[in-house]
């Protein structure tokens, strides 16, 4: 057997792995915009960038250890492993924390959000009245709230 093949063989592995990861952040991070209400509500932001890497983080080191035959570094995949957790544990504090969130990245958060309440309210299959009636509420203060965001994001920006 040529180990030079086999060793170009263990790093297609890893390489895929990384491209994979990528891709599939992409995806969880735009899918989580299928909340949105309409398109002019979709804003990239730091919240939403969090909580993708929080489900990518987990996703690389159940699939290290799902396919070690794919992986055969123990000392890549403990890095991996390792950089994962942090990433998780990084973003966990960073969601929880606010701490990189200034006025422009909450409202950037705020937006898509509100747009999601919206949404659901327009959507829901509601039969309570005052179910009802307390969507009605929240959308029309969403939609307000909404327009008033964008008016100081423009401002601030």
């Amino acid at each position: 057997m040529d180990h030079s093949q086999n060793a170009g063989s263990k790093m297609n592995g890893y390489l895929s792995l990384a491209v994979q990861t990528l891709i599939g952040a992409v995806i969880m991070y735009l899918v989580m915009f299928v909340m949105i209400d309409s398109l002019d509500s979709f804003y990239n932001n730091l919240n939403m960038l969090y909580m993708t890497l929080m489900m990518v983080a987990p996703m690389v080191v159940l699939m290290i250890l799902a396919m070690k035959h794919m992986f055969a570094s123990r000392s890549a995949n403990l890095a991996i492993i390792v950089v994962s957790v942090a990433v998780f544990f990084g973003s966990f504090a960073l969601i929880r924390s606010q701490t990189t969130i200034d006025d422009v990245a909450f409202l950037r958060s705020m937006i898509p959000h509100h747009s999601g309440a919206i949404l659901m309210c327009r959507e829901a299959n509601l039969r309570d009245a005052e179910v009802k009636r307390l969507c009605g509420e929240i959308r029309n203060s969403q939609r307000r709230e909404i327009e008033q965001m964008k008016v100081i994001l423009a401002r601030l920006n």
